[in-house]
C-alpha cells in the first residue's frame, strides 16, 4: 500500500516509560502510524533516565525530569511550540484508531471550518491482555476490530481523551493545554469545554478507538490533594463565560 501524504501533520506523543507494556505500546503505535502515513512523529520523553529509542521517530526530545508526577500538559505544550506543521495530532502512547479514521479527521480539518476533530466517535474500547498478546504476535489491527464487541467501553460513548487532531494556530490562540492540570486528571474534559465556550467547532469521525492495557503507574491521581486541585480546575473553567475565559487564557504564562 502506498503511504498517504500527511506532511502537514505532526503526531505528538508524550511519554514516560513506566512499564514494559508502555514501552511496547508506544513502539507499536509509532510503527502503525509510519506504516500508513508520510508524516512527522515527535516523541517527548520526560524521566530521570532516557529509556526510549525508535528510528522511525522524526524527532526525539528528552527532558531530564526527577519529578515523580508526569506533567503531561506541560510537555504537550512544549511539543506544540516546537512543531511547525499546520495540523497537530496529540496522541496517547497506548491508543489505536483505524488509519482511515485518521485520514478522515485530517481531511475535515483541511477542508472545513473546524478547529478540532476526534478521530473516533466516542467509543473507547479497553483491549484486554489476551487480545493485546495476540496483537503483539500478529501486529494485525483487524484483530482489534473483529473482537470489539467483546471489549468493555470506557465512559460509555462519550470519551474525549486518547487522541485529537487540531489546527495548530487556533489551538495556540485558545490557550493550548492547561498546565494547571498537574499530573493525571480531567484535562481531556476541560480541553473540550474550553473550546466549546470559545465557540470552536468540534467534530467526530465514525469508528472506535482502542486502548491497549498497561499498568496504571502514571495513569491515576498522584495524591488526594492533586485530585482535588485538578478537579477544581475543571469546575472553574466550566463556570466561565467566553469573556471571563479569554481573560483567564491571557494569564496563561506558557502561551506567551
Amino acid at each position: 500500500m502506498k503511504k498517504i501524504d500527511l506532511e502537514d501533520v505532526s503526531f505528538l506523543i508524550p511519554v514516560r516509560i513506566d512499564s514494559k507494556e508502555r514501552f511496547e505500546n508506544i513502539n507499536w503505535i509509532i510503527e502503525f502510524i509510519w506504516k500508513y502515513f508520510n508524516t512527522t512523529i515527535i516523541v517527548l520523553e520526560a524521566d530521570e533516565t532516557e529509556r526510549f529509542h525508535n528510528s522511525l521517530v522524526s524527532r526525539k526530545i528528552f527532558v531530564k525530569d526527577h519529578d515523580r508526577v508526569f506533567h503531561r500538559t506541560k510537555y504537550i505544550n512544549k511539543m506544540i511550540r516546537e512543531s511547525t506543521t499546520d495540523l497537530i495530532a496529540v496522541w496517547d502512547t497506548d491508543v489505536f484508531a483505524d488509519y482511515k479514521q485518521i485520514l478522515k479527521a485530517v481531511t475535515i480539518l483541511r477542508q472545513e471550518k473546524i478547529e478540532i476533530v476526534f478521530p473516533f466517535d466516542g467509543r473507547f474500547f479497553r483491549v484486554p491482555q489476551v487480545i493485546r498478546t495476540i496483537y503483539k504476535e500478529t501486529k494485525d489491527f483487524n484483530i482489534l476490530v473483529k473482537n470489539q464487541e467483546k471489549f468493555l467501553l470506557y465512559y460509555w460513548h462519550h470519551f474525549v481523551g486518547g487522541a485529537f487532531i487540531v489546527n495548530r494556530k487556533a489551538y495556540i490562540e485558545s490557550g493550548m493545554e492547561n498546565e494547571n492540570f498537574y499530573g493525571w486528571g480531567p484535562e481531556d474534559e476541560e480541553r473540550v469545554k474550553r473550546r466549546e465556550i470559545l465557540g470552536f467547532k468540534l467534530k467526530r469521525v465514525q469508528g472506535p478507538m482502542f486502548h491497549l492495557e498497561h499498568p496504571r503507574n502514571n495513569s491515576w491521581f498522584a495524591s488526594k490533594e492533586l485530585e482535588i486541585q485538578n478537579r477544581n480546575e475543571l469546575i472553574k473553567v466550566c463556570r466561565m463565560d467566553k469573556r471571563t475565559l479569554l481573560l483567564y487564557i491571557s494569564s496563561f504564562k506558557w502561551c506567551w
